[in-house]
């Protein structure tokens, strides 16, 4: 036991070590700096998401600075959690160290979790809330103590303080004791209730902020996924398998199909044992929520990351009944990792050309020349501000600009710009001159004419062209905006929120 241990440690160890280099290594993608830009903005929620990132955003940067590393060391931290929780998970469920090594070398082998170890998003706290909520859940059915329903409402409400998904996990615990003879006692007790009125306490910034906002992000997550369903579009399913087959790997998907069939194939031994039920609970029901959405309409590659955790768990468990299997089992592993250290390789290649997937390229080259743009302005005494098209290029500009001014985005000529639309204006913009940046990518596209009707000019005063290895990565364009009229506010967001 003591030499599993020691394994255990030097792999948790290792993993926090390799997660800090790669913070410090690789470049800061547009997702995080979006989030980035919402940390500096500390409210009770945020209007595309929940504020649980953006919070611990704003920790690690008040610690490490407002560098990459410090926005990315909020990943490691979530990871860390992760695997603590997982850890335990295994333990408690199956007291076997064995099992516990392999399972966390399985997980982390998964680009999903791996890339969450050095890529903060609402995903990293999601799936380590997940985890204890279902670990909570086990500690009810292994003490039977109504005082771990507390701990799991807890763990619910901060899981839906990082993600809306985590409400899945309603389904899941209900499933769970519906399916248990054993545990369906809970239903006909308060605990399980009371347990959801404390989740809902803790997720109450998030209530009262769409309160206080017209409900704007419950609509714009509701109502909006609803008018993108859809007919009967197969197409989607196998948008939605291959993407998984890169997120969890294949044979990692594969290990997670595997103890899926292996549970319905011994479906009366599953309901004999609370372990097996409660993990396949975790991972079959949203699974099975996905991929029916996957019928109707895309599902974004990430959106299944809380899926596979315990299937992965329940399936090395089944490897690892076997004989003679640890050196198999390495190597299947090994496969997994190498594809996450492929794509790592890659991203760390300054101004790699992969099309419209590179998004990261180039945009501290752009902070300089605004900052140039910037004092030229200044030293003809004109007043300036920053925009672009894209929520995606004002935070990086927001990053990468010299002294990190506040950046605006599409909210400055009425357009629905995202949580841009509701961050604080710190000063009256009109008449200053606009240096409004854009790409060459799809979604970048501006058709100029809808810029003059709040501008007296529109001028292009600078390309900056961003390639490796003789091809061509990205293009950006600055133009001059002079004299802003304005828009108001107040219609803004009434126009958000009629779009959305």
């Amino acid at each position: 036991m003591l030499q599993e241990d020691r394994r255990i440690a030097i792999l948790l160890v290792g993993l926090t070590l390799l997660r800090l280099l790669l913070a410090a290594l690789l470049p800061l993608s547009p997702q995080e700096a979006y989030y980035w830009t919402w940390s500096r903005d500390l409210a009770l929620s945020y209007f595309d998401h929940p504020p649980l990132a953006a919070w611990t955003i704003r920790l690690t940067t008040a610690l490490l600075g407002q560098t990459i590393f410090g926005i990315k060391a909020a990943a490691v931290l979530w990871s860390v959690v992760m695997n603590l929780v997982w850890l335990r998970i295994v333990v408690d469920m199956f007291a076997d160290r064995r099992l516990a090594f392999w399972s966390l070398v399985a997980l982390n082998a998964t680009v999903a979790y791996e890339v969450y170890g050095v890529v903060i998003a609402p995903d990293a706290p999601l799936i380590a809330a997940w985890a204890a909520t279902v670990w909570a859940v086990w500690r009810v059915a292994q003490t039977g103590q109504a005082r771990w329903w507390y701990a799991a409402g807890a763990f619910l409400g901060l899981g839906c303080l990082a993600k809306y998904p985590a409400g899945l996990l309603a389904p899941v615990v209900l499933v769970f004791l519906a399916l248990s003879p054993r545990q369906r006692r809970w239903l006909a007790t308060p605990h399980p209730w009371l347990a959801c009125l404390v989740a809902l306490a803790v997720f109450a910034p998030v209530l009262v902020w769409n309160a206080q906002h017209d409900w704007a992000s419950f609509a714009f997550q509701s109502t909006r996924r609803a008018e993108g369903m859809e007919h009967w579009h197969p197409r989607y399913l196998g948008v939605l398998i291959a993407s998984q087959l890169l997120m969890a790997t294949p044979y990692l998907l594969v290990v997670s199909v595997a103890a899926l069939a292996n549970g319905w194939r011994k479906r009366r031994e599953v309901l004999a044992d609370d372990r097996w039920l409660l993990l396949l609970a975790s991972g079959a029901v949203p699974l099975a929520v996905f991929v029916a959405a996957s019928l109707r309409s895309l599902v974004k590659m990430n959106w299944p990351a809380p899926v596979y955790w315990s299937l992965i768990i329940l399936g090395v468990g089944s490897i690892l009944r076997q004989r003679g299997v640890d050196r198999r089992l390495a190597w299947g592993l090994a496969s997994s990792s190498a594809l996450f250290a492929a794509g790592a390789i890659v991203i760390a290649i300054p101004n790699v050309p992969l099309g419209d997937a590179n998004l990261w390229s180039g945009w501290p080259q752009a902070g300089a020349r605004v900052a140039r743009l910037r004092a030229e302005l200044r030293s003809t005494g004109k007043d300036s501000f920053v925009f672009s098209p894209s929520y995606k290029i004002s935070a990086m500009l927001e990053f990468y600009v010299p002294g990190q001014p506040r950046v605006y985005s599409k909210d400055i000529f009425g357009h629905p710009a995202l949580q841009f639309d509701f961050m604080p204006l710190p000063r009256d913009l009109k008449g200053a001159t606009g240096i409004l940046v854009t790409d060459d990518r799809r979604e970048s596209e501006l058709p100029l004419e809808e810029l003059r009707p709040y501008f007296a000019s529109v001028e292009r005063v600078d390309t900056l062209e961003i390639g490796a290895f003789g091809r061509h990565t990205r293009r950006i364009d600055f133009y001059l905006c002079r004299d802003y009229r304005g828009y108001p506010r107040a219609l803004r967001k009434t126009k958000n929120f009629a779009v959305r």
